[in-house]
């Protein structure tokens, strides 16, 4: 029986054995759980991301990708599943990629997180030979291509992901059962077996002050430790509102990224790359748009009814007077006599803007009204009064803890913030207390609805 091997034949789609190594992502930095499933749990909230590339434009049947990845964590049960498909296209070889993802996180220390998970799905490989430019179509390797229906086989992802509050590190592995692709015609045989696919990236968050966050970050490929990739970039953020960039990677290219965020929980992007020398005429330029959706963008992510019946676990220890802030176990203000529909006492209504500058401001104005009409003004870098805190999140810039303030808002959780001189930082806080014990108490009052809730005494 005469054995060949397809590996070849792919080679001259692209000029090198790279056609089954695996789609190329630029903006790997917008969300890392398209590399690394396991960093779907470092999201407050659901995802949708849409991606598509196109490398060296010049070149017909040049790679092109194509991905869907939806990510739902589950922060209170420190939990998340997602679901995320692939389309790679190299000359006349297509590829399709669908997995389902299960990943849990476990708290290492403060901020510090550690995400693990597994990806359990299936390759499916076809052949479009009208795409081909072959010599003879009788060439029984081309007959075995041409005859041979899609080959499916199943596969396996392992991936882990630490992350803190200004930095980042995954490692993600895939193709783990190395599938074999066989594809018959008679007595002939074109074959071969899938390369096991290794990623690494890590990243930084530098705080620059005045809203601007610089976000450099690197994603290395390993195939099966005997090929290897390197992609950087380095992003200066606005508010998390407008970004541009530049980077690159090992085969040549260099381009820059230029993003911003039309509403509330999504994110629109491109990446421009070009190669470097005499291969900018030959192989053209690489282009990618990506967009991220948030749940709550599509109309989801809040729990809060707005009409003072909010979720039980988050009522107030006081029952029909929660509105009034008091008690050692005040969680919200959802109470009849909160305020929500703006009839209650000091409420602000839902027509009004709202300027918060504090914490029993938030409870004054109670539950159900549009985060857009909120108002979170600049605190003073000082240092806060002595307590124990109860704080959901800690943040480099206060553009992050405001965000987080409202989206903890759209649960049905009021917070506010602090600042701490000491590291330069912004605490998101959902009540102070007097003593350690009372605050201990007051854990037990939110674990359900904010995750890996921390005491943080000021002296």
């Amino acid at each position: 029986m005469k054995k060949v091997t397809i590996v070849s034949v792919l080679a001259l789609c692209i000029g090198g054995l790279t056609a089954q190594m695996g789609a190329k992502i630029d903006q790997f930095y917008m969300d890392y759980s398209l590399i690394n499933p396991a960093a779907m749990n470092t999201h407050d909230q659901g995802h949708v991301t849409l991606l598509y590339n196109k490398m060296f434009s010049a070149v017909p049947g040049s790679p092109q990708t194509t991905v869907l990845n939806v990510a739902m964590p589950l922060p209170a049960k420190n939990t998340g599943y997602g679901l995320y498909y692939m389309r790679e296209r190299v000359g006349f070889s297509e590829m399709h990629n669908a997995y389902a993802t299960y990943a849990y996180s476990f708290p290492i220390a403060g901020t510090t997180n550690l995400n693990l998970g597994v990806s359990v799905g299936a390759l499916s490989q076809n052949f479009d030979m009208s795409k081909a430019v072959y010599i003879s179509g009788n060439d029984p390797i081309i007959k075995s291509l041409l005859l041979t229906p899609p080959v499916t086989r199943a596969d396996l992802r392992a991936s882990a992901f630490v992350n803190g509050e200004k930095w980042f590190a995954g490692f993600a592995i895939s193709r783990l059962t190395k599938p074999r692709f066989d594809y018959v015609y008679y007595n002939y045989t074109a074959a071969y077996k899938m390369q096991s696919q290794g990623s690494l990236m890590l990243g930084y968050n530098v705080d620059l002050g005045d809203d601007l966050l610089l976000k450099p970050a690197i994603y290395a490929s390993a195939y099966d430790f005997n090929y290897f990739r390197l992609q950087y970039n380095v992003s200066m953020w606005y508010q998390d509102k407008f970004w541009v960039g530049v980077g690159g990677n090992d085969i040549g290219q260099i381009g820059g990224n230029i993003g911003f965020s039309p509403q509330e929980d999504i994110k629109v992007s491109y990446s421009y790359n070009t190669p470097t020398g005499g291969q900018r005429i030959a192989l053209g330029n690489s282009h990618e748009f990506h967009t991220f959706i948030g749940f709550s963008a599509l109309g989801g992510g809040s729990r809060s009814t707005g009409n003072g019946e909010g979720d039980a676990n988050l009522n107030s220890a006081n029952g029909e007077d929660g509105g009034e802030g008091e008690g050692n176990a005040n969680v919200s203000s959802n109470g009849k006599n909160g305020g929500n529909d703006g009839e209650g006492s000091g409420g602000f209504g839902m027509s009004k803007e709202a300027t918060i500058t504090s914490l029993d401001d938030m409870r004054t104005m109670g539950m159900g009204n549009d985060t857009a009409k909120i108002k979170l003004p600049n605190i003073e870098k000082v240092k806060p009064g002595p307590g124990f805190y109860l704080v959901a999140g800690l943040h480099s810039s206060e553009a992050k803890a405001n965000k987080q303030i409202k989206d903890l808002y759209k649960k049905g959780v009021l917070s506010y913030k602090i600042y701490d001189p000491s590291n330069k930082s912004y605490y998101v806080y959902l009540k102070d207390f007097a003593s350690e014990k009372d605050a201990n108490r007051g854990i037990f009052y939110y674990e359900a609805s904010v995750p890996q809730v921390w005491i943080r005494e000021v002296k």
